[in-house]
């Protein structure tokens, strides 16, 4: 059984394992594409890319964003953005529309981060910037390395109950922080030469008829996919989205969404036995990202 994963993290974001090793790994699964979608950040791809050159492993680079749907802030999810043909060094450039807008994302991080630690101060929690700074190894700050630095502490005992007690949505340390509009997010994917996907739309708080008219309306905007095949997807759930996806043209992905902490659903691309994404769910993104990588080969041939 050929096997996919197209939602991995590695450190350059909240991930546990270098994008040198995840490739590494995924050879030693077997693994057939792959793809890096760090949390606002493009940061490990050129090392990804690098490590996975003439391995046998098809690369797609991404990105996983963070997006406001409702204007209002009221409704959040997860873009992901796919990038089959793109040259790495114009991909990763700060300055284009696409680095600009990586950078006012991770400009609400790091925005929100002291807030966070302010409002943990308030709950007799004491943890130092320069402490969470540390375990980032110099990579995008985000939640869980606030709940490292709480556990190393010894204020929680895992990073569960970190984000339970306290940095989950609703908790006492929660705190909002700026998000792309999609539609900009997609925009900027677009013009990357990318392909804009949602992410794992079980956790959007909508109701199945919600649901579908959002994705008629995110297709209008320029939605390219939609991730069915996700770890905590009830088959209810992916026999709605494969729906979904054939009313609106939509590719389909999925992935493990791996980031190596305990208590994941998937090993970093699933296994025979539980959670797996086979090549032929995903045939048409692949075949779409395979054209477009031998179009690069071609042009660089001329």
């Amino acid at each position: 059984m050929a096997r996919v994963d197209l939602h991995i993290h590695s450190t350059a974001s909240d991930g546990i394992m270098t994008p040198s090793e995840i490739v590494g790994t995924a050879l030693e699964r077997s693994l057939t594409m792959i793809s890096i979608t760090d949390h606002d950040t493009l940061d490990g791809i050129p090392e990804a890319a690098g490590a996975a050159a003439d391995s046998g492993i098809i690369f797609v680079p991404g990105v996983e964003l963070s997006v406001e749907i409702e204007s209002d802030g009221s409704v959040t999810a997860h873009l992901l953005g796919y990038f089959p043909g793109a040259g790495i060094g114009e991909l990763v450039r700060d300055s284009t529309p696409l680095g600009e807008a990586i950078t006012f994302v991770q400009g609400g991080r790091r925005r929100r981060n002291p807030r966070i630690l302010e409002k943990l101060r308030a709950s007799g929690v004491y943890i130092l910037m320069n402490e969470v700074e540390l375990l980032s190894d110099g990579d995008v700050v985000g939640r869980p390395h606030i709940a490292q630095a709480m556990v190393d502490a010894g204020y929680v005992g895992s990073l569960k109950e970190a984000f339970n007690r306290f940095l989950g949505k609703g908790r006492p340390a929660y705190v909002e922080r700026d998000r792309l509009p999609v539609g900009k997010a997609m925009d900027v994917i677009r013009e990357a030469g990318g392909l804009p996907v949602m992410a794992h739309p079980g956790y959007i708080p909508m109701d199945s008829d919600e649901m579908r008219k959002l994705f008629g309306r995110m297709k209008g905007l320029g939605l390219s996919g939609v991730e069915v095949y996700y770890p905590t997807h009830a088959p209810s759930m992916v026999e709605f989205l494969l729906s979904v996806a054939d009313e609106f043209d939509l590719l389909v992905t999925g992935g493990t969404d791996f980031h190596g902490r305990d208590g994941e659903a998937a090993p970093l691309g699933g296994s025979p036995e539980g959670f797996a994404v086979e090549t032929e769910m995903i045939r048409d993104f692949m075949d779409v990202c395979l054209d477009s990588q031998r179009e690069v080969i071609h042009g660089q041939a001329q």
